[in-house]
C-alpha cells in the first residue's frame, strides 16, 4: 500500500457519505427540491450539491423537473430490497385482514405473487369451533387457491400461457387443471373483479379472494377461506360484493390508496 492510499480510501467514503445524504434529503422532501435548498438542508457547498446531482441523475437516483428542482428517480427501488418491499406490505395489510374476521367471521389471509408460486404472507383466524389450519408462510400453485387465481388474471398474456403449458397439479379431486378452461376463469374472474374456488386445495375448504392494487398494479391479494358447508359463493351470494367494499375503503388508507378491480 502506497502512502497517498490511506488518503484516497478517505475520500471516497466521504463521497459517499455525501451522495447518500443528499440522496436521503432529495427522498425526504415533499416534491421536487432546488439546488440551493438542498445546499442548505445539507451543508454542503452548492458547487458539490450540483455535482453530486449529476452522477445521481446519470444513475437514475434522480430525476430534473421542470422548476429545475429534483426529485427521487426510478432506480430508486434498486435500493429496496424484494424482502423490505414484502415486509412493508405485510406490515401495512395486516389490519385488513383483522378487519375482515371482524365483518364476515371467517379466517383471511394475505398473499403475494413469489414468482413460481403463491405465497400466504399473513393470516388472521376467526373463533369457530370448526376451522382449518393456518395458511402463512405456506407456497402453493396459483391456479388452486382463490388470490392465486385472482393474481393469475393480472398477468398478461404470455405469462398466463407459459404457466398453463406446464403440468398442472391437482392436489385434490376438485382442482381444475384444463388449460381451456382455466382460461375462460380468468376472463370471468377479471370481469368480476374476484375469485371463488371450491375445494381445489383441500377438499372441504373453500376460498374468495380480491386483488389489491397501486397505480394499477397488483400489490396483494386478500381472501377469506372456510369449511364448505358454511362457506361457499352459493351460500353467501352477496359475500364477494361486500368484501370488496371493505377492501376498497380500506385502500384508502393503505399502500397509497391501493384500488380494487
Amino acid at each position: 500500500m502506497t502512502g497517498k492510499e490511506p488518503s484516497t480510501i478517505t475520500a471516497v467514503e466521504g463521497s459517499v457519505e455525501r451522495s447518500f445524504r443528499l440522496l436521503q434529503t432529495i427522498v425526504a422532501a415533499d416534491g421536487s427540491v432546488g439546488i440551493r435548498e438542498l445546499s442548505r438542508r445539507t451543508g454542503l457547498p452548492r458547487s458539490t450539491v450540483s455535482r453530486l446531482v449529476s452522477t445521481l441523475f446519470d444513475l437514475g437516483m434522480v430525476e430534473r423537473t421542470r422548476d429545475g428542482g429534483v426529485r427521487p428517480g426510478s432506480a430508486i427501488s434498486t435500493l429496496q430490497p424484494t424482502m423490505s418491499l414484502t415486509a412493508r406490505i405485510e406490515d401495512q395489510l395486516r389490519p385488513l385482514l383483522a378487519e375482515l374476521v371482524a365483518n364476515f367471521d371467517e379466517n383471511a389471509a394475505l398473499s403475494i405473487d413469489d414468482g413460481d408460486r403463491l405465497l400466504y404472507l399473513a393470516d388472521a383466524k376467526a373463533e369457530h369451533a370448526v376451522s382449518v389450519p393456518d395458511v402463512a408462510d405456506h407456497h402453493h400453485d396459483f391456479h388452486v387457491v382463490a388470490p392465486g387465481l385472482v393474481t393469475m388474471a393480472s398477468w398478461p398474456t404470455e405469462r398466463v400461457n407459459s404457466y398453463l403449458k406446464a403440468e398442472l397439479s391437482a392436489p385434490s379431486p376438485f382442482a381444475m387443471i384444463d388449460p381451456a378452461a382455466l382460461r375462460n376463469r380468468l376472463k370471468h374472474i377479471r370481469s368480476e373483479g374476484h375469485a371463488w374456488t371450491n375445494q381445489e386445495l383441500d377438499v372441504g375448504v373453500n376460498g374468495l379472494a380480491v386483488g389489491i392494487f397501486d397505480d394499477g398494479q397488483l400489490v396483494a391479494t386478500v381472501s377469506l377461506f372456510g369449511p364448505d358447508y358454511r362457506f361457499s359463493e352459493t351460500r353467501k351470494p352477496d359475500l364477494a360484493a361486500a368484501v370488496k367494499t371493505v377492501v376498497s375503503r380500506a385502500g384508502e388508507t393503505l399502500l397509497h390508496a391501493p384500488r380494487i378491480r
